[in-house]
């Protein structure tokens, strides 16, 4: 269930370990950088007057000049998340931003001014007071500016978020509707080849149920979107243990999945609507039956499955969106299901492509990015 926020929207996020250094660092940069262009200005200054530049202390006076600006910088942080320079008050936030620099300034040069002097044992002079001050205004402006940028960042950053976490709850509730749709249509297909036995062949249709019961609890309880091929692998072998009991020795089936693919995430139950078409579609009408082939390769950084019959074929037609409106019904459900599945999960970087090759059947491609499952399953299969 997803859940939006009534009211409002907060502005601030908690910001990141990088966020939370980001002005900090940005403030002792920025105040070093202003000390150290005041230091070489007094300095030079008393060369043009003939006097000793006195570079280390003057440069030290300017220091603790400049750092003693910082223990300001939380105060204009906390009025920066209170009152941003954006709507829907602009310009009575611009307003309060200045006579809180304004304040700022004046509060450094008579409470701070004194901790210089102790520190440095240089006096400070009252004609160069209204200078300082202003000094000091156009650094808290200029830290005000560091403070909005952080603050904006942050509030950038968290609408993103807020936007991926609904893009992905969008697209896990496409998934779970798709995997909804899945489960009832396997059932009534199995469903459906016990009944044709239960008439013809009682005893195997009994199997057939309890082998589908064990299977259906494994499908129940898979509660990832992905898993192993492995894993999929033994659902699917289950599948077509039930499917040989309803058509014996009529149909063979071959397994060519080299171990390498066995550990690439694959969507759940991606496999089993292609094998049941070649069963159902392409290999059910025929007396002499057939063969189903279940490959898997990669190839560079991409996986691609292969189930493949030579069956009934596609006569020409090879992508379920043209086939015949009677074939449609048939196959359209299991093959429209797993391409939208392929597109949520991959985009356009998986494919789901139907091929009649050139001595009959048909044969369905599935490519998608290979990738390792990190925890693969280990069940055995055929």
């Amino acid at each position: 269930m997803i859940t939006l926020a009534q009211g409002p929207e907060r502005f601030d996020a908690s910001p990141s370990t990088v966020d939370r250094r980001l002005v900090p660092i940005g403030a002792v940069v920025l105040t070093t950088f202003f000390a150290l262009l005041y230091g070489l200005r007094g300095s030079i200054a008393a060369i043009d007057r003939g006097e000793d530049p006195r570079w280390l202390p003057q440069l030290w006076w300017s220091l603790a000049m400049w750092w003693t600006c910082l223990p300001l910088l939380p105060p204009l942080a906390a009025l920066v998340r209170r009152a941003p320079v954006g709507r829907p008050h602009p310009w009575r936030n611009a307003g309060i931003l200045l006579l809180g620099i304004s304040a700022a300034a004046l509060l450094r040069h008579v409470l701070l001014s004194p901790v210089v002097v102790a520190i440095t044992g240089v006096p400070d002079t009252a004609a160069s007071a209204f200078a300082r001050i202003l000094t000091y205004f156009t650094v808290f402006l200029v830290m005000v500016a560091l403070l909005h940028a952080a603050h904006y960042y942050r509030a950038e950053h968290a609408r993103a978020e807020r936007e991926a976490t609904l893009a992905r709850g969008l697209a896990e509730a496409r998934l779970a509707a798709l995997r909804t749709q899945l489960q009832p249509h396997f059932v009534f297909n199995v469903l459906n080849n016990v009944a044709t036995l239960v008439h013809t062949d009682p005893m195997a249709a009994d199997r057939m149920l309890t082998r589908f019961a064990a299977l259906l609890r494994a499908v129940l309880d898979e509660g990832a979107e992905e898993h192993a091929l492995e894993r999929e692998l033994s659902l699917l072998t289950q599948y077509v243990e039930l499917m040989q009991l309803r058509f014996g020795d009529r149909i063979a089936v071959e397994w060519a999945v080299p171990d390498a693919t066995r550990v690439a995430r694959v969507p759940f139950l991606l496999l089993q609507p292609l094998v049941e078409n070649a069963y159902e579609h392409g290999l059910a009408g025929r007396e002499a039956g057939g063969r189903v082939r279940i490959a898997a390769f990669r190839v560079g950084d991409r996986l691609q499955l292969v189930v493949e019959d030579d069956g009934a074929g596609l006569s020409g037609v090879s992508d379920s969106a043209s086939m015949p409106a009677n074939r449609v019904a048939g196959r359209g459900i299991g093959l429209r299901n797993t391409r939208e599945r392929l597109a949520e999960l991959h985009g356009a970087d998986a494919s789901l492509v139907l091929e009649q090759p050139a001595g009959g059947g048909t044969r369905a491609i599935i490519t998608l990015p290979f990738a390792k499952c990190p925890f693969p399953q280990s069940e055995t299969h055929a």
